[in-house]
């Protein structure tokens, strides 16, 4: 990826009001939104540097095209350094980048054509953390049961595989996958709801 404007030659120390002790992560995004938006090159950096790979291996789950994943993250950033002045405040950076991410890919994909995203990958069992909810579904998969997890995920529609990596990878709450998957909080639990059920069908099968 190309670099962003030149970097802003900052004083040193000024970033350290972002990282006091016991901030909450509501408050530094605060913190550092407010720094990036009021100017502060270095803001931004970090946020570049601390969302990055999450946004790779997002795109990854929305198309196989690295190429087209690279641009558009690009584009995100360097939107968000030229618009700072009018982007509002965030006190979620990580769901603000998801969201901008996801609607890059498809508007790309819908201009090339390309409408049928690819579908999501399917190999989490190697990498998923999942969470204390998802972990009783996980119990129950030991040694040669662990292809029927995979199995599994693989019956899911492509919608299903995203909603699930957002709640059991990223660890996101409903509001906030309805809200990164353009749904309704509704329409988001009976998403996932669905998505457990199949897993377990074919688990227990």
């Amino acid at each position: 990826m190309t670099n962003l404007p030149d970097k802003r030659v900052l004083p040193s120390g000024e970033r350290t009001f972002l990282f006091k002790y016991g901030t909450s992560p509501a408050e530094m995004d605060i913190a550092l939104w407010s720094a990036y938006r009021a100017g502060n090159r270095e803001a931004l950096d970090l946020i570049l540097e601390k969302h990055t790979r999450l946004l790779l291996a997002y795109g990854s789950r929305i198309t196989k095209d690295h190429f087209l994943i690279e641009d558009c993250i690009q584009d995100i950033f360097v939107e968000l350094w030229y618009k700072r002045e009018v982007i509002g405040d965030t006190d979620n950076i990580k769901l603000y980048l998801l969201k901008s991410l996801r609607r890059k890919i498809i508007r790309a994909l819908s201009i090339k054509n390309r409408l049928h995203v690819q579908s999501l990958d399917v190999d989490y069992e190697d990498e998923l953390e999942f969470s204390a909810e998802f972990n009783l579904i996980q119990n129950e998969v030991v040694n040669d049961r662990r292809k029927q997890l995979k199995d599994g995920l693989a019956q899911l529609s492509k919608r299903q595989r995203e909603a699930v990596y957002l709640k059991f990878y990223e660890h996101f709450d409903y509001n906030e996958i309805s809200e990164a998957m353009n749904l309704t909080v509704k329409s988001t639990y009976k998403l996932i709801g669905k998505a457990i059920e199949t897993l377990r069908k074919v688990i227990k099968s």
